[in-house]
């Protein structure tokens, strides 16, 4: 019976800190736009201060849930999400990759089309995120030999 309890009392006190985390980042974020929005009709650069202060908060409070929290915030089945959004994610990075600087080059060279810098600046941002994850893999796996 005492194992049951020490199992419900570990995932409400889960609950309880993932509650918390995301509300102080809801509200961070929800100050931080709302903060910008009257800013663009008032030009109060006050306005953007106090919702970049309300953001920090946010972030704070995220930072100390994760701090206090006295048990794992994530079970097997959550980390098991996270892993396949992982994959699919660097997939569709990795395919971007793949196929959008080879045609953006080409394109570009051959005057067929020439891509929005915004696009061609996510593609090569998309790069510099491939290879950012190349280094860190490469560090980690040096870690553990």
């Amino acid at each position: 019976m005492s194992e049951e309890l020490t199992a419900s009392t570990r995932v409400e006190k889960r609950r309880w800190y993932r509650t918390w985390i995301h509300r102080s980042v809801g509200v961070g974020c929800i100050g931080f736009f709302f903060a910008t929005a009257v800013w663009m009709f008032t030009e109060d650069p006050l306005a953007l201060y106090a919702g970049l202060g309300v953001y920090w908060l946010g972030c704070l409070g995220m930072g100390l849930g994760y701090w206090a929290s006295p048990v794992s915030l994530s079970d097997e089945f959550e980390k098991q999400l996270q892993w396949d959004a992982t994959q699919l994610s660097s997939t569709v990075i990795v395919v971007a990759v793949i196929v959008g600087i080879p045609a953006d080059t080409v394109l570009s060279v051959t005057g067929t089309y020439t891509a929005p810098a915004a696009i061609r600046g996510a593609i090569w941002g998309y790069l510099l995120l491939v290879l950012l994850f190349g280094a860190s893999h490469w560090y980690v796996k040096r870690t553990y030999e």
